[in-house]
């Protein structure tokens, strides 16, 4: 049931008396939280549903609570309206029938880091190309990355394209620097002997091996052959920061844990499950979490979050904002 055809369902259903009218307003910076009380308060105004429990002080402000406890569980307004039609909104809770909310699909969370997203290429002859996600050229920007690329592979490597984050870091206090630390490097034609701004590059996946095009394999392969294909030195190559996990408390520590070390966010994907690499799929299966956007529900969402998301990766980003919002 989409969105334009949930009101008029309940609306069909509202006591015609013209002192009952319902107004809804829906500002698209907080839309689904506004959709979800708008649909409870409507919903109590039905004739046969309307009057509310006795020890209720505030049926509307109650009528949203429940709904969005409901919702958070259940996020499927097809389940949801014909329940609040039937039984009425007090009766919601036992009427709609939760079902669990992530099916059984691994999730890897990962840190984002503050970086510039890049494209290690090594190609069989020993030269290395370095790109931009725009497809920009960097090499000569970056000499120093293609050095540790060179350097920590392992030597059976003949080829690959490594998807990473260059990022700009403190060797001696070993920690991230910001972005703005980062964006001061000379742009193109970088002396090695004179940089001032040392980086890391912290990967997260292997795009081709050996000849061999790694798109169509899942993310739990890939990452099996991004482990086996490098050695890591802290300061200038690390693996990207991840855990492997469906536990809701688990991840919201890990995201305290990232803030803690200078990430802002997590990337959220799918290991096994529609996890080839495919760009114009990954929306679909990669979540990017900011405390933020738990606290905003759906605004704000960047890059990598945007509908139709799986059913797996709608249902675990609606997990987190129900038990990461304040009670």
């Amino acid at each position: 049931m989409g969105v334009k055809s949930i009101f008029p369902a309940i609306f069909d259903s509202v006591s015609r008396q013209k002192e009952k009218i319902v107004c809804v307003s829906l500002p698209s910076e907080n839309f689904p939280v506004t959709l979800l009380a708008a649909l409870g308060q409507a919903a109590l105004y039905t004739e046969e549903h309307s009057t509310s429990p006795v020890e209720i002080q505030s049926p509307l402000e109650e009528a949203a609570k429940i709904i969005r406890q409901v919702y958070s569980v259940l996020p499927v307004y097809d389940k949801i309206v014909p329940a609040l039609l039937s039984g009425g909104i007090w009766k919601l809770p036992k009427t709609c029938k939760f079902t669990p909310g992530v099916p059984d699909v691994e999730f890897t969370c990962e840190y984002k880091y503050d970086g510039e997203r890049t494209q290690i290429h090594y190609m069989e002859n020993g030269s290395v190309e370095i790109y931009s996600r725009n497809a920009e050229r960097n090499t000569e920007k970056f000499p120093d990355v293609v050095a540790a690329v060179s350097r920590l592979k392992k030597p059976s490597l003949s080829s690959f394209v490594l998807d990473c984050e260059i990022v700009a870091y403190d060797r001696e206090k070993q920690r991230i620097l910001p972005f703005q630390v980062l964006s001061t490097r000379k742009n193109k034609y970088v002396d090695i002997n004179e940089i001032k701004v040392n980086v890391c590059i912290f990967a997260f996946d292997l795009l081709y091996l050996d000849g061999q095009p790694l798109l169509q394999e899942l993310l739990k392969i890939r990452r099996e052959h991004l482990y086996a294909s490098f050695e890591e030195e802290t300061g200038f190559f690390k693996f990207a920061t991840a855990i492997t996990t469906n536990d809701i408390e688990e991840i919201l520590k890990f995201l305290d844990t990232a803030v803690d070390e200078s990430c802002e966010e997590l990337i959220i994907k799918t290991l096994d499950k529609d996890a080839t690499s495919e760009p114009s799929k990954k929306s679909l299966i990669w979540l990017k979490l900011k405390k933020d956007y738990l606290e905003k529900g759906f605004a704000g969402f960047g890059t990598y979050c945007c509908f139709p998301w799986s059913w797996e990766t709608y249902c675990f980003y609606h997990r987190l904002s129900a038990q990461s919002s304040p009670s």
